[in-house]
């Protein structure tokens, strides 16, 4: 049987990460929940849950205006979502709502031929040294960088992203050998790519378990070239267990 919401407060997550799905599975049947995501996309991965969603980008004014008359804001955005995280913090500050941000820990990989940097520059700086084919799963927002900064970057760039209209629409002036396809990818996904297209290097953002590297890695592994492993920016955070226990004993939402 379902529950009867308890609690008046309406929460709003800036959702995007499968914690953001996994936090309102758990108390959008006590609380008013209105996830904020960027992509159609986003709200496909939402549609069993028990919550408004409303789509679309959105910049600091913009978020002023949608988050005003919201008790509390949790943040659940990708660790590399900087600039979304930013404003969202900044309006709360301005607002006087109760901001909470989920993160997810960086992970270190058991792989001797793996490289972290802290920026999508200092990748480039490592790619520039090479001379080989190059696999990025970096996203479609950053691919421009690449393809700016990377010599002969039409012939030696590969480029996996999400097979959305709105990725398709973000990509279509690329000059990388664009690969669209949906995730979950599997080890035996990633190692037929490489091996198709004579892959010297994958080039990825550190987004842990759920983001699919230990996937990648193993696929480097066995296919023997080299990462490059983009760490994500340091922030503070909690995790889901620490927001919902906020909730219930500071907040007193799911009481």
């Amino acid at each position: 049987m379902k529950k009867e919401k308890t609690n008046g407060k309406k929460i709003a997550v800036i959702a995007g990460t499968s914690e953001a799905t996994d936090l309102i599975v758990h108390i959008s049947d006590r609380l008013q929940i209105t996830a904020f995501v960027a992509t159609p996309y986003g709200k496909t991965i939402l549609e069993s849950t028990n919550c408004t969603v409303h789509v679309g980008r959105l910049d600091e004014k913009k978020f002023h205006i949608a988050l005003s008359g919201f008790d509390i804001v949790v943040d659940a955005s990708h660790p590399f979502a900087v600039e979304v995280t930013r404003n969202v913090k900044t309006v709360c500050e301005k607002l006087h709502i109760p901001y909470y941000r989920i993160g997810r820990p960086q992970e270190n990989y058991d792989y001797d031929d793996i490289t972290y940097v802290n920026s999508k520059e200092e990748a480039v700086h490592l790619l520039r040294q090479t001379t080989g084919n190059i696999l990025l799963t970096t996203g479609g927002n950053t691919l421009f960088f690449y393809q700016m900064q990377i010599p002969d970057f039409s012939k030696r760039v590969w480029a996996r992203v999400l097979d959305t209209d709105a990725s398709r629409e973000m990509t279509k002036e690329s000059k990388a050998h664009m690969v669209y396809a949906m995730p979950p990818f599997t080890v035996e996904d990633t190692v037929r790519l490489i091996q198709q297209n004579q892959i010297d290097v994958i080039v990825s953002k550190n987004s842990g378990k759920r983001g699919g590297m230990h996937e990648k890695i193993t696929a480097a592994k066995m296919c023997k070239i080299p990462v490059i492993c983009i760490q994500a920016p340091q922030e503070e955070y909690m995790t889901i267990t620490e927001v919902i226990k906020v909730l219930e004993n500071d907040c007193n939402c799911l009481s």
